[in-house]
């Protein structure tokens, strides 16, 4: 099967972004680190279940993440040893482990907040025009769109 190379254009688009968001995420990563001893997985974690009271399934965490359990599992298992989660059993299948958050994870988001968009702004939108939002909006969620089916 040939090869498909990328063109000078699609390589310096790829190759943008690929620095820009390996740096960005590293940003993001370590501003809420520094304020709130909280990566940025954790961070998005705890926002996922406190909008989904019922807690979630590990394995639905991982999937979401585009990550595997184990990291899951560790970075739950971190969290529960701050009282920001906890696990349990799915009655109907005692296989299943779910997560919720608790009320210090509850306290911890609305403490990450205002850091973590203070750092979006100051990483990430004070550098794209306005106009250029709905293509990234439009752009990111195909592909994620995409990943998703695979």
């Amino acid at each position: 099967e040939d090869v498909k190379w990328l063109d000078a254009q699609e390589m310096a688009a790829w190759h943008s972004f690929v620095v820009a968001g390996m740096h960005l995420f590293a940003a993001l990563d370590r501003d809420l680190r520094e304020a709130l001893d909280l990566t940025l997985l954790d961070h998005g974690i705890l926002l996922m279940l406190r909008n989904t009271p019922q807690g979630l399934a590990m394995g639905h965490l991982a999937a979401q993440f585009g990550t595997e359990a184990s990291v899951i599992t560790y970075r739950i298992e971190r969290m529960e040893r701050r009282g920001l989660a906890v696990r349990h059993r799915n009655r109907g299948d005692r296989r299943l482990v779910a997560v919720n958050i608790t009320p210090a994870g509850e306290s911890m988001c609305d403490a990450a907040g205002p850091v973590h968009v203070a750092s979006v702004r100051r990483h990430f939108m004070d550098h794209v025009p306005r106009s250029a939002l709905p293509v990234i909006a439009k752009v990111f969620s195909g592909i994620y769109t995409a990943q998703q089916e695979t």
